[in-house]
């Protein structure tokens, strides 16, 4: 009940000079029944309390109204003649006068205190809702979210019946990302465009001075109001800027009880559109900032691939122009074995140059999703024996292969998978020195595990993660890395993550290094499990 009654008296405050009137005329109705037992100038002192009621709940204009009309209902009923506007003793006119004066003054006085509490309230309400409204943006990352959050509190705020935001798309065409409620209105869009086309707000009055502390961007949109954007409409349209560009659009929809925003409203919305647009700012530069180090990322990785590109194509091709030239020069009487360890060294050179550009085009289809594996069942020991077939003769013998002899056929591409052992075992054979390398494989419960592991100098725990990345060369031998385009590991990876498992490498016992694949274990379906 007393909530019913606070909301009543809350809407009728808002109507002030009507509720002087009625505050004037129920209360006169109130006093003329005892008009014969009270003195006439108690009147006065009633009608003042009135006045004063009046100006605490609707400021100093209805204040002022009231006391006029108190002036006149005073002299009216309750001053001799009745019921007419003379006045039968002149000490009466000052009374009437002193009253008027000392009402006017009372109401003026207590219609300012009133409206700077109303301003002070107001503007803690701002603070507060900007307050919980950063706070919740520092970490919000979507904008649709952060319209959703805004919108929200200011539609409760302001009593509005709708609200909307709108950003530029890639074609710098407005679209509205979020609406509250989420309803297409077909009006609000050419409008919205026109508000970020001409920086302008639409349904914004000038600001008073004084009541523009929002900022000077908010300022430019609230004052630059053209007569061409004017509507019937009664919402607002505020232009999202910043000192770089316009963010979007905030339209705000108009208000439930059908009247106008107060300056109060206006720049708390003004506060909101500044807000929204930092947030948009802080979006924009985040995605300028991702794309810069994006194309720093790409030039390292330009200027890793051609060091190491030219590196590996250039030093073959150096050997072979040099075996070519010595076997072209007439002045050298060449023997049949000669001509056969010079053409010995070009087959090799012109492997190794087939070996860095087949790693480079393998790496690329890897990465485009064009080398797909087609899986089938196969041996494992023949998928070792073929790796072991593309490795050098004179380093073969160093390679002992230890598989069990129960161990199932593994569900891989032969081609990928001979390619992930020839890396591994060319990588060991390389870092490994003259120690032997081992190629081993268990089955556990959760998956199919095998390996390649070597005696050498192991590898340090910070470069386990790597040495798996695109041209990176570990320095293991004396602090010299080996030749090579340190593609090896990085198409490994690839070819295992496109069979669903992992790799990664740790410690070997006694010492070395052991790089281990891990597959999804088929041992359970092949048992007839489920």
């Amino acid at each position: 009940m007393i909530a019913f009654a606070r909301q009543r008296l809350a809407r009728l405050a808002g109507h002030g000079y009507w509720l002087a009137v009625l505050a004037i005329t129920l209360s006169t109705a109130v006093f003329f029944p005892g008009r014969d037992h009270f003195a006439k100038g108690q009147w006065s002192l009633l009608y003042l309390l009135i006045v004063v009621v009046v100006a605490g709940l609707s400021g100093t204009g209805p204040a002022v109204l009231a006391a006029t009309l108190a002036f006149f209902a005073w002299n009216y009923f309750f001053l001799p003649p009745y019921h007419t506007l003379a006045v039968k003793e002149p000490k009466d006119w000052l009374s009437l006068v002193a009253f008027l004066i000392v009402g006017m003054a009372v109401g003026v006085q207590t219609g300012r205190m009133r409206e700077r509490e109303a301003r002070a309230v107001a503007r803690e309400r701002e603070g507060a809702l900007l307050n919980r409204l950063s706070v919740h943006l520092v970490s919000e990352t979507s904008t649709e979210t952060m319209a959703g959050t805004v919108l929200a509190e200011a539609v409760k705020v302001m009593g509005a019946t709708s609200a909307a935001l709108f950003v530029p798309t890639d074609g710098d065409r407005l679209q509205a990302v979020y609406a509250l409620p989420p309803r297409s209105d077909e009006g609000a869009e050419p409008l919205a465009e026109w508000a970020y086309r001409n920086e302008s707000a639409i349904g914004v009055p000038c600001l008073a001075v004084g009541e523009s502390e929002a900022g000077p961007s908010a300022m430019r949109s609230a004052t630059h109001l053209q007569a061409g954007s004017t509507s019937s409409r009664s919402d607002v349209f505020l232009p999202l800027q910043t000192a770089s560009r316009t963010q979007g659009v905030l339209q705000m929809g108009a208000r439930s009880d059908g009247g106008p925003y107060r300056p109060t409203d206006i720049r708390l919305l003004i506060s909101l559109a500044n807000l929204m647009a930092l947030f948009l700012e802080r979006q924009h530069l985040q995605a300028a900032a991702t794309q810069a180090n994006a194309l720093r990322e790409a030039d390292r990785l330009k200027s890793s691939l051609l060091s190491s590109v030219s590196h590996e194509l250039k030093t073959p091709l150096a050997a072979l122009t040099a075996t070519v030239s010595n076997l072209l020069e007439s002045d050298v009487a060449w023997d049949e074995r000669s001509v056969r360890d010079e053409l010995r060294a070009i087959v090799d050179d012109v492997t190794r140059l087939n070996n860095s550009i087949g790693a480079l085009l393998d790496l690329s289809r890897l990465e485009a999703r064009a080398w797909e594996p087609v899986r089938e069942p196969y041996e494992l020991s023949e998928i070792v024996v073929s790796a072991l077939e593309s490795l050098p003769a004179h380093q073969r013998g160093r390679v002992t292969v230890d598989l069990p002899d129960d161990l199932a056929p593994v569900d891989v591409d032969f081609v990928q998978f001979t390619r992930v052992f020839q890396n591994l075992l060319e990588n060991a054979l390389v870092y490994a020195g003259a120690s032997p390398v081992r190629v081993g494989a268990e089955v556990t419960e959760q998956d199919l595990r095998m390996w390649v592991e070597d005696e050498g100098p192991g590898i340090p725990p910070d470069e386990r993660e790597r040495v798996f990345d695109k041209f990176y060369r570990g320095a293991r031998l004396g602090g010299t890395a080996p030749s090579g385009t340190g593609l090896g590991l990085a198409i490994t990876r690839e070819i295992v993550k496109a069979h669903g498992g992992a790799v990664w490498v740790e410690d070997a016992r006694p010492r070395g290094a052991r790089f281990v694949i891990a597959l999804p274990s088929t041992r359970g379906a092949d048992d007839g499990g489920p």
